[in-house]
């Protein structure tokens, strides 16, 4: 029996669908979509090693069959088709799509059924669970060694995703132990809401899961290990003692001034504090400045933060308008919007105008001298000058020595004896590099334009040239010389 779909609901759900394929698999049902008929609907499944995903599209069908086709093949001919409905035919062991018959792919099909009995546990999701993943994601780290930290952990106590500088929280009792997500990329293309429900089972070797909300069921398998203990980070509401808070019309403010500011610094550091009228003020490393109208603690004062500009960005994309702290050197939460953020402000070095101000606070060169030379004369350099000029000879004292004493420079700022960590500096050189390449970028830029402006300019000349010579051909003519 021959049904129909609608194309656009078919396109949006592919989109999600194909973040499971792999397309360099020499497997070929890891290359495929799977398409099944049952109780009047269609069904569409795609897998990979570990995860598969189903979408179910309601439609009037009596026919049940179950056949696997090439996925980049049957995208293409959806996209293809002119019409607002796809036709849908299985005769002759093959599956019509607009007339058009997809031959099957051979293979077995794995999939992960759910066992029967006490040993499931099922949990309700948030209503805007799909959303809490997406603003969970960036604080993921799929670079991090530890697989554990490459995914979304969900607890008693919430939704929690986090890396070494960022800890992101959204509060809600799930009925069941602790889990960790795979990063959920199938799951959050879909963009699917309403309510849904998360099934967890184990079998003799992992724990598995599976999430339904709509259309949607998303089957994989947990990341085994335990998620380290973040609530340690968190710190006491009774220590914070500083807070700001500004509306959502200024927090989009912010927002636009943050993406304004280059990417040249390597720190890319921002200061928050407030001005002398009460206002918030964000500068920059350029030294750029942007103030909104906020709301203070009675004992803020000349208190200054600095945080990174991605930290900022994050926190007020997730819809955050109030930050609460105790000093410069603990972690901040930052609140208002979907869930808590947490994160480290940055320690920011001693500035060149400090690092004066500390010198002149030294005795005078005199004092130092005299001082080092009691009691360290080791630190004396000499510097000898040999003249083996006759001219020189004559016309100088007699020796043929000159002998500098210079002595050790005092000590202004005690060293970091510190280790550095490669990483970071790796990452500020990363950084440096980065902002070279768009300074040479951004010269290249002018100085294409300048040669389009000169050629145009060129051919403009030429034109009014070649225009003077025709009229003084005219002229020539007409006078007839």
């Amino acid at each position: 029996m021959k049904t129909t779909l609608n194309k656009t609901e078919l396109v949006g759900a592919l989109a999600a669908l194909g973040k499971l394929v792999c397309r360099s698999s020499p497997i070929p049902v890891y290359r495929a979509v799977q398409i099944e008929a049952s109780s009047n609907a269609l069904f569409f499944r795609t897998h990979s090693m570990t995860e598969e995903i189903e979408f179910r599209a309601n439609t009037e069908i009596s026919d049940v069959f179950k056949i696997a086709v090439d996925f980049d093949f049957f995208r293409s001919l959806v996209r293809n088709c002119r019409n607002k409905n796809l036709s849908f035919d299985f005769k002759d062991e093959k599956l019509h799509v607009d007339d058009v018959p997809l031959a099957p792919i051979e293979g077995e099909w794995t999939t992960a059924e759910e066992p029967q009995g006490n040993s499931v546990t099922t949990s309700p999701l948030p209503e805007n669970f799909v959303e809490v993943l997406n603003q969970a994601a960036p604080q993921v780290n799929l670079d991090d060694p530890k697989s554990i930290l490459n995914g979304i952990n969900l607890s008693r106590d919430g939704i929690t995703a986090m890396n070494a500088k960022e800890l992101f929280n959204f509060p809600y009792k799930f009925d069941l132990d602790e889990l960790t997500l795979p990063f959920p990329f199938a799951l959050m293309a879909t963009k699917t809401t309403g309510e849904g429900n998360i099934t967890v089972w184990s079998n003799d070797l992992y724990v598995m899961f599976t999430v339904r909300i709509g259309k949607w069921r998303w089957t994989a398998r947990a990341l085994p290990g335990a998620y380290p203990n973040w609530k340690r980070v968190m710190p006491d509401s009774k220590a914070l003692k500083h807070y700001v808070s500004f509306t959502v019309e200024y927090a989009d403010r912010l927002k636009f001034f943050l993406k304004s500011v280059a990417d040249a610094i390597p720190s890319n550091g921002i200061k928050l504090y407030r001005d002398s009228v009460g206002f918030l003020t964000l500068r920059d490393g350029d030294g750029h400045e942007f103030s909104i109208p906020a709301e203070f603690d009675s004992s803020w004062g000349d208190f200054a933060l600095t945080i990174k500009k991605d930290i900022l960005l994050h926190l007020l994309s997730k819809g955050h308008t109030r930050i609460e702290f105790s000093d410069a050197l603990c972690p901040f939460v930052a609140s208002g919007g979907v869930g808590q953020y947490v994160a480290m402000p940055m320690r920011m070095q001693k500035t060149e105008r400090q690092t004066q101000e500390a010198t002149a606070q030294q005795p005078a060169p005199q004092e130092q001298h005299a001082e080092i030379t009691q009691t360290a004369p080791h630190h004396k350099e000499s510097t000898t000058i040999n003249t083996n000029n006759p001219k020189e000879k004559s016309t100088m004292i007699d020796t043929n020595t000159i002998t500098h004493v210079v002595s050790a420079p005092a000590q202004t700022i005690t060293p970091n004896n510190e280790p550095t960590n490669p990483l970071d500096e790796l990452t500020a050189n990363i950084e440096a590099m980065k902002a070279k390449l768009k300074a040479m970028y951004d010269e290249s830029a002018v100085m294409s334009r300048k040669v389009r402006e000169v050629a145009i300019a060129q051919r403009q000349k030429e034109r009014e040239y070649v225009q003077t010579k025709r009229t003084i051909e005219r002229i020539r003519t007409a006078s007839g010389f």
